[in-house]
């Protein structure tokens, strides 16, 4: 089994108190306070680069002190070859963050190349992905990793019961060149849409103002910034209860399209919104079992316990056997 004295956490509190109550000693640790002794875990979520100095110190350490290293990559990656969508092209900031050695790049070039990089440092004990798309890019480049989707937590929000009074809604950066010309696109062809900026907090589409948001939606469009990605978005109208109608997702799991939501060309999207817009049945029929998955079946304690088991399994494989 595990051993469950010392696991050092690089992100959130919420992480540390989700492992405690699966049983672990789990703490917060700055990067500069993790103490990387052979035995413990250290558990990097999010983007493995933001935590460079201290992956480098586990490097530079000889195999047997270092402490077991479980990653969850959850930022963005490139599209696999296998997907057939062409190359991702960088906006001008990610750019200038790569020229200028921002210590914030987080484009999905620069991290599938530090990702290859860990890979051949051979630091990390077990890396995992939150996309299947993830997984199979990683895979088409010899990297081994496991898919450990990102699991609902309150802050995704929760059903509120209002009057739902915006009919159709996009939430996000809708500058971005395709997202105008999709948006443009749907109006033409007689869609009403309420585009709002960003999610993010400085934009004021965060919290409980998005939440009661997402609440008086009918319909939340997901139209990722490159072609076939999958959004946190998605999560957010399953949690409040709108029906997400995506662009089609290249590997959607573990969500799958007409069950937990909807997938539609653009050509078509007008039309299909305007089907489940008239047609209360079918939208609430796919909004409760969306959020009943989500809610009740893939919850962020679950995946954290999926990694745990993971780590278990890894470290009972690495641990030398007693003579």
């Amino acid at each position: 089994m595990l051993v469950r004295e010392d696991i050092k956490v690089t992100r959130a509190p919420i992480v540390a108190a989700i492992l405690q109550g699966l049983g672990f000693d789990a703490r917060v640790a700055r990067e500069h306070e993790v103490e990387l002794a052979p035995g413990r875990i250290l558990l990097v979520g999010g983007n493995p680069r933001w935590f460079k100095r201290a992956l480098s110190r586990v490097a530079s350490l000889p195999p047997e002190q270092r402490p077991y290293v479980v990653v969850w990559h959850t930022e963005g990656l490139p599209m696999p070859a296998a997907a057939g969508f062409p190359p991702e092209r960088l906006t001008l900031r990610e750019v200038a963050k790569i020229v200028l050695r921002d210590r914030r790049i987080n484009d999905q070039y620069s991290n599938a190349g530090y990702l290859r990089r860990l890979s051949h440092e051979g630091i990390v004990t077990v890396l995992t992905v939150v996309s299947k798309a993830h997984q199979v890019y990683l895979a088409e480049h010899g990297i081994e990793s496991e898919f450990v989707p990102i699991g609902h937590h309150p802050t995704y929000g929760r059903q509120l019961g209002l009057d739902r009074d915006i009919p159709v809604l996009f939430l996000g950066e809708h500058r971005v060149r395709r997202r105008r010309k999709i948006l443009e696109r749907l109006r033409r062809d007689g869609l009403d849409v309420l585009a709002l900026g960003s999610s993010s907090p400085t934009k004021g589409h965060w919290g409980e103002a998005r939440t009661e948001l997402l609440n008086r939606t009918k319909v939340l469009l997901n139209l990722p910034r490159y072609p076939g990605h999958l959004s946190d978005r998605v999560m957010m109208g399953m949690a409040t209860g709108a029906l997400v109608v995506s662009e089609p997702v290249y590997l959607p799991a573990p969500f799958e399209p007409g069950v937990h939501y909807v997938e539609s060309e653009v050509d078509q999207m007008a039309e299909t919104v305007q089907s489940y817009l008239g047609d209360e049945e079918a939208r609430r029929r796919i909004t409760d079992t969306a959020h009943t998955f989500l809610t009740e079946g893939h919850t962020f304690e679950g995946v954290f316990a999926r990694l745990m088991e993971l780590a278990d399994h890894a470290v009972a494989e690495t641990r030398p056997t007693p003579d």
